[in-house]
């Protein structure tokens, strides 16, 4: 295939949005592409070694998307997508990629359009509209004030004026520039695209890979920041019971010490990966630092707590490794759905961390055969799942 000129986007609000691009993007560059990443001025301590070229994004209002995300408000307000769609343009008349792929960059869906650039989006495909989850309610307040049973049902009834709710202000953007609405559906919203890239696999679904209109499986795009190992790491102990904890660039910092505090109680090492928050307090079971690098963390693990987002959980998995997921927001809660089914995953709340659920629940995942043996399995086909070359072949027929 002939060399491409192909523009990354993003929409780094959380480390995850800017970890599939960048593996991505090392794919792509190893075959031969000319690659820029556009990530905003946050994400440049984890770029000072990136081999392509690389442009500077506006903020992104991570705090006030995390904000939003936990009290279920849209994400975006119109304002904020007018001006990642004005950005967007800007940066494609200036570079006229031949391709542009964005990691959560929704306004590309009507940017890429104007501009007559094919557009592919990264994304999940629990959040495409041709599968059927089963939408568990968030940790939203309605939680907090009515309990679990009976937000769900709320939740149930609500969702899809809710969808709706949120998918306003892009419509409104669509409106804007003279485009039709893409409909009421949250999920149409975050997958539409020229071509949906999938940072998973199909089996966890259950479905055919074939499955999906426009869709093409890619295999986890498993990341890791390019860090040194701790000091601390040659001090493990090789013949205990090792728990790797990260809550991830969105997580609630303030559930670490919690949760650290009953992780303490096991006969366990836990390492913490505190994704740039406070440190915790010395503890002689709890190895502690801001970032680590988490393939080898998960590879040291035997379990692996997480906030149940698709990067970490499929960066246990691909080790073999079970997880815990403490999700907070759908996107969390839709990929521990298709894992717990799957059998490798369990799911526990964040009210839970006061109680015994935590202890218990790692104690039987320490000490059961069940998810170890199906996490073995799942590593197994995701081995067969070469990213690299499914990223090379894809974006060449893609772009035939």
């Amino acid at each position: 295939m002939t060399p491409k000129k192909i523009l990354l986007m993003a929409h780094d609000v959380t480390l995850a949005h800017l970890g599939r691009p960048l593996r991505l993007a090392e794919f792509l560059i190893a075959d031969g592409h000319d690659v820029t990443l556009a990530a905003s001025a946050e994400s440049a301590r984890f770029l000072k070694d990136f081999p392509g070229r690389v442009h500077t994004l506006a903020p992104t209002g991570k705090a006030r998307f995390i904000d939003n995300l936990a009290k279920g408000r849209p994400v975006f307000d119109f304002e904020s997508l007018k001006g990642f769609a004005e950005e967007d343009e800007a940066l494609l008349t200036a570079l006229r990629p031949d391709l542009v792929i964005g990691d959560f960059r929704i306004t590309l869906s009507i940017s890429a359009r104007r501009a007559g650039i094919p557009y592919a989006t990264i994304t999940n495909a629990y959040w495409h509209p041709a599968l059927e989850p089963r939408f568990v309610v968030p940790d939203l307040p309605i939680v907090r004030c009515f309990g679990v049973r009976i937000a769900q049902r709320l939740f149930d009834l609500a969702r899809p004026m809710a969808f709706a709710y949120h998918a306003r202000p892009m419509n409104a953007l669509r409106r804007h520039y003279g485009l039709p609405s893409i409909g009421h559906d949250l999920r149409r919203i975050y997958t539409d695209a020229d071509l949906a890239l999938f940072s998973d696999i199909p089996e966890t679904y259950g479905i055919q890979e074939d499955s999906i209109p426009n869709g093409l499986f890619l295999g986890p795009l498993s990341w890791s920041p390019n860090i040194p190992l701790p000091d601390w790491w040659s001090r493990l102990d090789p013949e205990r019971p090792t728990i790797y904890v990260t809550l991830g660039s969105s997580g609630d910092p303030a559930l670490l010490p919690r949760l650290t505090a009953k992780l303490c109680e096991l006969e366990a090492q836990v390492l913490v990966s505190t994704a740039g928050a406070e440190p915790l307090a010395n503890h002689d079971s709890v190895f502690c630092s801001a970032y680590l690098p988490g393939n080898q963390a998960a590879a040291r693990a035997d379990l692996v707590v997480c906030n149940g987002g698709s990067p970490t959980t499929f960066q246990a998995l691909s080790e073999g490794v079970p997880v815990l997921g403490i999700p907070g927001n759908l996107d969390q809660f839709l990929n521990m759905h298709y894992l717990e089914r799957y059998g490798v995953a369990r799911t526990l709340r964040a009210h839970q961390l006061s109680g015994h659920s935590v202890q218990d629940t790692i104690g039987a995942m320490l000490a059961g055969d069940p998810w170890r043996e199906a996490a073995k399995r799942l590593r197994q086909v995701i081995a067969t799942y070469n990213t690299a070359e499914r990223t090379a072949t894809g974006i060449a027929r893609f772009l035939s």
